[in-house]
């Protein structure tokens, strides 16, 4: 689900998208690869849905149930975040992941107003 939270200002062209708690359902349990490509193809979806896309990303956390897993994890992402766009990003450990669960990813996006936008 995307959270959306206007600016401060509403005179800022700018607003952020939040998307929270992905996880992979239809792959989990799967490997790490599998999981994070589930996870990506759904932010796409949700960035979409809330007028922005992941050219646009400013942040990302990543939580992996198992450090060991980043080289797996890490082949998915750079294959999807587009070369010079690459936001910051944050990967932690976390073995209180539920069960089946090996990565959770949080994505925070511009969202440029229609008067602000792109053709």
């Amino acid at each position: 689900m995307a959270i959306e939270h206007s600016s401060v200002d509403e005179e800022t062209p700018l607003q952020t998208v939040h998307i929270i708690g992905q996880i992979a359902i239809s792959a989990a349990g799967e490997s790490v690869s599998a999981q994070t490509t589930e996870i990506l193809h759904r932010i796409d979806v949700l960035l979409k849905e809330a007028g922005t896309d992941r050219d646009e990303l400013i942040q990302a956390n990543i939580w992996l149930r198992d450090l060991m897993g980043f080289d797996e994890m890490n082949a998915v992402w750079e294959g999807w975040v587009a070369a010079g766009t690459t936001p910051r990003r944050t990967t932690f450990e976390d073995r209180t992941l539920p069960r089946l669960c090996d990565i959770r990813v949080d994505v925070i996006a511009w969202r440029k107003t229609e008067e602000f936008a792109s053709p």
